[in-house]
């Protein structure tokens, strides 16, 4: 998923055509967060136009990674399906730093792209199914927001114990 620019206008081509399955395994060693992802299915097309000299994505990419179960760290395979449009420019003149636009030189490589979305990708954190059962089994007791607020309700302050019986009269 690497193209010239020279190449591409030589060729006057006007899109790019991308259907590959891209292997992100390197990549996904170095992040502690993922312990396996399958290939990547990439699928869209570039629009090139030689006038801006931009080319615009149009790109569709899924699979699935396994992740750690924050209760149980078992594994869990999250499936994962984004849409991104990048836009890639070599034009320094139009280039604005503040935009999300890429600026090139020579090539145009997505790879580093679609990277970037899959980290987006990843959750905070991941539950297996019936991972509370589980755990439950094993003699963990889980409390909810609500359990821990009606346990503080009904507790009493003991230097308040007093005060529960005194009656103010009008």
């Amino acid at each position: 998923m690497k193209w010239q620019i020279a190449k591409l206008l030589k060729a006057q081509a006007k899109e790019v055509e991308v259907n590959e399955e891209v292997d992100f395994s390197d990549a996904a060693n170095r992040n502690p967060d993922i312990r396996k992802i399958s290939k990547v299915q990439v699928i869209g097309k570039g629009l090139i136009d030689s006038t801006k000299r931009i080319i615009v994505f149009d790109l569709t990419i899924q699979g699935k990674m396994t992740l750690g179960c924050a209760l149980t760290l078992d594994d869990v395979i999250y499936p994962f399906t984004a849409t991104l449009n990048p836009v890639f420019t070599w034009n320094p003149e139009t280039y604005d730093e503040d935009s999300e636009d890429y600026l090139i030189k020579d090539t145009v490589e997505l790879a580093p792209v679609i990277w970037q979305e899959i980290f987006i990708q990843i959750p905070l954190r991941v539950v297996k199914d019936d991972a509370y059962g589980e755990l439950a089994r094993q003699g963990v007791e889980i409390f909810t927001e609500e359990d821990l607020q009606k346990e503080a309700e009904a507790k009493v302050d003991p230097r308040f114990e007093l005060l529960k019986n005194l009656k103010l009269e009008d």
